[in-house]
Order: C-alpha cells, then structure tokens, then sequence
C-alpha cells in the first residue's frame, strides 16, 4: 500500500516518467532540438496526475488523458515524450517497495499508435518520438539499442522496438479497421477530427484499448480550442465534460482565457496570454502572438485569434449571444478584475415567488421547464430533460409523466405568477394543467415569430446589460453556446447551427418564456407578497 514520502505526494508513477524523460530525451525538430529536456511545473503536473495509482491496487487511475493549450503549447511533444516513455520506460506498477513507493515495469510487447490526419503526413507526436529514438540509438544506447525502422527521421511510419512491440503512425484508412491491441494511443489535434473518417478513427482506436487488460492501455487526446459548431471529437469531449458527463476515468486539463474577448486591447490580451501559456510564457513571444492575434492574414476575425491563441471556443459571429456573456452572468462565479457587482442569491425560500418557462419535446430535442425568480430575474432550471447519447439514447421518449410530475411538485414548492408553456406536442397536456392551476397555465406558442422575437430579444439584452443573472447550470450554458441567429424576415429568432444537428437549445427557449412571463406578470400588477397574504397573479 502506499505511503507518501512528502506533503502532498500523489501515489503516481508520474515522477518516475519526468525522470526518465529529463534523463534519456532531448527536444525534437525545432530551434533546441537535440538539447535536454526540463520539464515544466505545469506539465509535470499533468504527468504526474494521468500516472496516477489506486494507492490499495496500483491500478491505473484514468482510461484517457485530455491536454488542450494554445497553439505553440508544444502538446505535441508532451504527447511524443509520453510515447517513448510508454514504450521504453517502466510506465505500469509492478509492486511497492520497502517505503509504499510504487515501484513500476515495463509494458510486454507495447502496441503504441499515433493518430495522424492526413494520409501524407506521419503527425507530429510521432516525429518527435522518433527523433528521440534516433538521437537516442547513438547518445543512449543503454536504453534504445536495437531499434529500428527510423533510418530516415521524416520519412518513418513504425519504430520498432527492441524487446517486441512497435510505435506507429497511423491514418484514418489503416486505423479504422477493427482488432489493434494497443497498449497506447495519441489522438493530437483532436479540433481537426471533423471528417466521418477521423471521428470513426477515434471510435475504433478508443474501442481497441480495451483489449489488454493486463497493459492498462490508455489514450491521449491533445487540443487547442474547437470551432464551434463543426462538432469534431474535441468539441464533443469538451463539451461533455462541461456538463459533467464524462466518466470519472477520464483526465481533461483545459486550460482557457476568461472574461471578455477584446484581441486589439493589448494590456489586456497579454494578461491573457499570459495566463493560457502558464509556465511557457519564459521562452514564448507574447508580443510576437498578439501581433499575430491582429493580422487579418493570419486571423481573419476575433474568433480564429481567440481559438488559435487563447484556446477558446469563441461563437461566430451569428451566434445567438456570445459564450463570454453567458459565463460572466453565472451568479455562482466572482467577478473578475473590474467585475465587482453584487451577485444575487442562488438559494429560493420556500414558496418563493416564480414564474416558469416551458419548452416541450417527445424524442428528440431537450424537454426544459426553467423558472425566474419574480424578485429579480434569477433563472434557474428546474428540469431538463435530454435524449442520452450512444445506444442509450435509441426508441428514447421523454418522460413525460416525470416532466408533469415535475410541474405539480413546482407548483407546490414555488408560489407560480405564470407558467408560459409552448403547446406543441405537448397541447393535450397544457389543456390539463391549466385545468388544474387555472389560468396562472397560459399556452405559448413559439412560433409566432413577432412576440417569440421580443422575448428573445428581452433576455438578450438583459443577459448583454448585466441584469439577468443564472444558476451557472451546465447544460442550460451549453443550450446558450450551442444558439444561433436565424432570421425570419425582421425578427430576430433563433436556431440551431444546422437543421441536422444534434446540439441542444431548448432552454434559451425555456428561459426566454419564463423571462417574459416574469414581465408580463409585473406589467399586470404583480407585487412582493406580503407576510400576511400571498397572491397569485395571472
């Protein structure tokens, strides 16, 4: 069992990893190739955390290891660090030794995969392992001695290993057939894996990890920001870790620039940078970067540079409102520099005083029921029904028992000004409730597009101008991202970013319904019940 020997020791084989790294590796293709390795505090961090040991097993901690930075992070050479160790060094944990230190062994026969984008080139990630491994025959023969296939540093495809085993590059077409036995996989660039034959690479290659159980095989993924709305494997990891989907096995260290987006403002783009590059920032060119963040050539709009340089997934320009807003309205976050205004509180009193928005669906799109705090606007959801992804998700229905359970159980805990509730397959069902709680139920319909207009444009500008505040709910913040601009005629609705995707935006719809009910309530009169009478108005 393990016993640290420090404060703050983690039971990791990570250390052991950034010895052998310092010790037997140099830099590959660049301004310091073939020099020493000094591994940074920031990415000794992460070695440390995705080598990570069961203190009782010594079992692997995590199945998958996520490492977004900025463009020119050298992610891809952490990754080629990490692949020559897998194939080299004594990376699984064999026994403990006389202090509880784990002791580690080497992997029998390692299978180890770089996943490359196009068929021409060999990636990254492997050209800097197999400069190493070059540099490393001749430099360090105790360790690399009697491997091959690297004659030719740029031109190699496979390293072959002296004990048994192989490192190789590998592309959609070679990769995407089943039966590997991978003990080790890198997915580099993972933005880029939007064509149907990368993302099915991935699928395969993450399936054939789990073959060898006695390896603890494990993959990869290294990535600067996504563009939003092109749904590559970066974009679907990211986005489910956010909503705390992913499985606990699963490591993902982000690291993105927060607050507004402003590339032409200079002070505050370099704190920025600064912040995204951490421990890099020493043999980085911050000002060389904001150059480039403002050159048109190179990034023709504000989202490319944030992307590229701040690693943030930046909404287009027809995007419904921009991400940075919806973050910096979450009222369970402090603000940042500046950003000193009063947050409102999160917690409702029993009975509180809400209005309701409610957005129906049967199979396919989010059902939502979001509620607004009559007192100030405060949006919060009450419950988001979502069709689950993979096999989980085929013949799905909403439950929609559950959801009018969920209605009543509103109405007894909250004191209702108004529920709006669009009727669209739901119609038979707002019948019935507005039967039950009279006319506090007013049917909705959102496809009116002239007051379905004014709703949105009511909470966009609210959201915009800092009065509207919400729970900072994941899911109701991806629904934000994930909204776009459609026009119809005048009026100003919104959409997804394509009739066929699979992004949800039901509670932009949900909250919008519930904002608006909250001001037609108080345009009728509504006022602060009193300890002596509470009122309800329709």
């Amino acid at each position: 069992m393990f016993a640290p020997l420090f404060e703050g020791q983690v039971c990791s084989l990570g250390y052991a990893a950034i010895d052998f790294i310092e010790q037997y590796m140099v830099h590959g293709p660049g301004d310091i190739e073939g020099t020493p390795v000094e591994v940074d505090d920031e990415m000794a961090d992460f070695l440390i955390e995705m080598y990570r040991l069961d203190p009782e097993t010594g079992r692997r901690a995590y199945d998958e290891g996520v490492l977004s930075r900025p463009k020119g992070r050298a992610k891809s050479e952490i990754a080629g660090f990490v692949v020559v160790w897998e194939a080299y060094g004594e990376c699984r944990f064999d026994h403990w030794d006389e202090a509880g230190q784990p002791v580690g062994r080497r992997v029998t026969s390692p299978i180890i995969k770089c996943m490359a984008t196009e068929e021409s080139q060999a990636g990254n990630t492997f050209e800097n392992a197999a400069y190493i491994v070059n540099w490393g025959m001749e430099n360090m023969p105790e360790v690399y001695a009697g491997s091959g296939g690297i004659r030719q540093v740029h031109a190699a495809t496979t390293i072959y290993l002296p004990d048994g085993g192989y490192i190789a590059a590998v592309t959609s077409g070679a990769a995407s057939k089943d039966g590997g036995k991978e003990t080790f996989a890198v997915a580099d660039e993972t933005h880029l894996y939007v064509l149907k034959e990368l993302k099915r690479m991935f699928e395969t290659m993450s399936r054939n990890l789990s073959k060898r159980k006695q390896a603890e095989p494990w993959l990869l993924q290294t990535s600067t920001a996504y563009r939003p709305g092109e749904m590559s494997v970066f974009e679907d990891t990211l986005t489910a870790w956010r909503k705390k989907e992913l499985s606990n096995r699963v490591h993902v260290d982000h690291r993105e620039a927060k607050g507004k987006i402003d590339i032409a403002n200079y002070e505050h783009t370099i704190k920025q940078l600064n912040y995204v590059y951490g421990a890099s920032v020493p043999w980085q060119d911050m000002d060389r970067k904001w150059r480039d963040m403002n050159d048109p050539r190179k990034c023709p709009d504000e989202e490319t540079a944030a992307r590229y340089y701040l690693n943030r997934p930046l909404s287009s320009s027809d995007a419904w409102i921009p991400a940075a807003i919806v973050e910096k309205q979450d009222a369970t976050q402090p603000g940042e520099g500046k950003d000193t205004r009063e947050r409102p509180d999160t917690e409702l009193a029993p009975k509180e005083s809400i209005a309701l928005g409610f957005d129906g669906s049967l199979n396919d799109d989010s059902t939502v029921l979001i509620g607004c705090r009559m007192s100030d606007g405060f949006l919060f959801p009450i419950g988001i029904w979502a069709k689950p992804a993979g096999p989980a998700g085929m013949w799905w229905e909403v439950p929609r028992s559950e959801v009018l359970e969920t209605i009543r159980q509103t109405f007894k805990a909250y004191t209702v000004s108004r529920l709006y509730a669009d009727p669209h397959e739901w119609r038979t069902d707002i019948d019935d409730l507005e039967q039950e709680f009279g006319e506090t139920v007013i049917p909705w319909a959102t496809s009116r597009y002239v007051p379905m207009a004014a709703a949105l444009d009511r909470l966009h500008v609210d959201l915009k101008t800092g009065q509207a505040w919400h729970s900072g709910d994941p899911v109701f913040m991806e629904h934000f991202r994930n909204a776009y601009v459609k026009k119809r005629g005048p009026h100003r609705l919104v959409g997804k970013e394509n009739p066929n995707s699979e992004r949800k935006i039901d509670s932009v719809v949900g909250a919008a319904l519930a904002y608006e009910a909250r001001a037609d309530a108080i345009t009728a009169g509504w006022k602060p019940p009193t300890k002596s009478k509470v009122r309800v108005w329709r």
